[in-house]
């Protein structure tokens, strides 16, 4: 859409109309990409509104998305058009649906009433809105925006975008209501460990947003050098030291509580709720667990929570999502970011996340892994013997599987659990609780000959 959504994009179709449609990878950033395939295809810069209408039908492999012009004046490429709204009538698409769609997209991005908060990034105008915002921040920087942009995320109430400026890029942020306390996170790490995580040049409170300074550096992947992966891990290590003090204080401000006694209240209820979803799986393979080996796992998920709560290593800060994508490693130290997943409890379970992208991103080092476990073990080493570090190592796996499913609440929506895509997920986080739990039993290939 263009000037405030009166004229559309439209595709000649014989003596129809139809909305062009670009096809992207599955599993990547939309917004991100369909801005890209736009750029790529038609020349046009377009800014992402939201991606997803819950109010229209679902249809098997088409999805609409709304976007705007963010330079209007430009013409538009051969064969595309700009129809004025007014102009189109029901019978000017070959579907006759189509229409119809299109005034349920556009009374959702439009700003009006009760649902002008909800849809704050997703409403006309937005970009315009936030860039105004962003200038300001960076004036006293001596930084001013040069017009260019990229948007990785898009929804009714956050986004994601990197705007260029006159000197280095700025990161703009907003955050939806389902995850409200990654702005109060991510403020209280910037100012306690300010070495670990991107600097925070700005608050915009009433729009859950903030700005950050750019941080410099690359993920670790299968082409670093294995020093980048052993630095990573003293990062983590020295991060997670250093935020013992503030476990109250992250609890506070949100981060989730997965310390082993909270872990341990929700044992039960989780693996009935996992019983229950296995009887529902219709089709093998993957192979489907029976009830009496789903409710076998709070054994030896109790022995394993037992063992980290023993007290010798004390609770720390966690990233439940710690993936290659967010660490940055350069000549300065590594940075972590997006912390709308943090958590406080046994510091392990965040390792046994690195060491799982790390065995999966560096398959022909994976015979390295026990000395990265040596590396981390060696920064605890004021707490605890090695004997009691190994054993912690050698039980996090099991534990870190368990903690991923249960430290937010999905488990506990059935509406959520009723996607099938959902419950597959939490099968195979069972299945792999149970390959983990089998392992232990067998004797830890981690754990050394005492």
């Amino acid at each position: 859409m263009r000037r405030d959504a009166s004229e559309l994009l439209c595709l000649s179709d014989g003596p129809f109309w139809e909305l062009p449609s670009v096809g992207i990878p599955r599993w990547q950033r939309v917004a991100e990409e369909i801005n890209d395939a736009a750029w790529q295809q038609w020349q046009i810069e377009t800014y992402c509104l939201c991606t997803h209408f819950p109010h229209l039908p679902v249809e098997s492999d088409l999805s609409f998305c709304a976007m705007e012009c963010v330079r209007p004046e430009n013409p538009p490429p051969s064969l595309l058009h700009w129809i004025p709204l007014v102009a189109l009538a029901e019978t000017a698409f070959r579907d006759s649906t189509t229409l119809a769609k299109i005034h349920t997209i556009l009374s959702a991005v439009r700003p009006s009433g009760t649902d002008e908060s909800r849809m704050r990034f997703a409403r006309r105008g937005s970009l315009h809105e936030i860039a105004n915002w962003v200038q300001k921040q960076i004036e006293s920087l001596d930084l001013r925006l040069t017009g260019r942009f990229r948007q990785l995320t898009a929804g009714p109430g956050f986004c994601l975008i990197r705007f260029e400026t006159s000197g280095s890029p700025v990161w703009f942020k907003a955050v939806g209501d389902t995850h409200t306390r990654e702005l109060t996170i991510s403020t209280t790490l910037e100012r306690a460990f300010p070495h670990f995580v991107p600097h925070i040049i700005a608050v915009w409170p009433h729009r859950r947003a903030w700005l950050m300074a750019h941080a410099k550096g690359t993920p670790p992947n299968s082409n670093s050098d294995f020093g980048v992966w052993m630095e990573v891990v003293s990062r983590l290590a020295e991060l997670q030291i250093a935020s013992i003090a503030y476990n109250e204080a992250l609890l506070t401000v949100g981060s989730r509580d997965i310390r082993s006694q909270s872990l341990l209240g929700s044992l039960h209820e989780f693996l009935c709720v996992m019983r229950d979803l296995m009887t529902q799986q219709r089709r093998t393979p993957p192979p489907i667990l029976g009830p009496d080996e789903v409710l076998a796992l709070a054994h030896p998920l109790k022995q394993a929570l037992s063992i980290l709560s023993e007290g010798f290593v004390p609770d720390a800060l966690n990233h439940l999502d710690l993936n290659p994508a967010n660490i940055l490693v350069s000549d300065d130290p590594c940075v972590f970011l997006d912390w709308a997943e943090a958590a406080v409890g046994p510091p392990f379970l965040t390792f046994e996340y690195l060491m799982e992208h790390f065995r999966r991103s560096c398959p022909t080092s994976v015979h390295r892994s026990a000395e990265l476990s040596q590396h981390y073990a060696n920064h605890w080493k004021p707490y605890a013997a090695d004997s009691i570090l190994w054993r912690y190592l050698t039980v996090s796996p099991l534990v870190a599987v368990f903690a991923n499913a249960v430290g937010n609440d999905t488990w506990r929506n059935p509406a959520r659990l009723a996607k099938p895509q959902t419950a597959g997920y939490f099968r195979a986080l069972t299945r792999r609780m149970a390959r983990e739990a089998h392992i232990l039993a067998q004797g830890s290939p981690l754990c050394p000959s005492q």
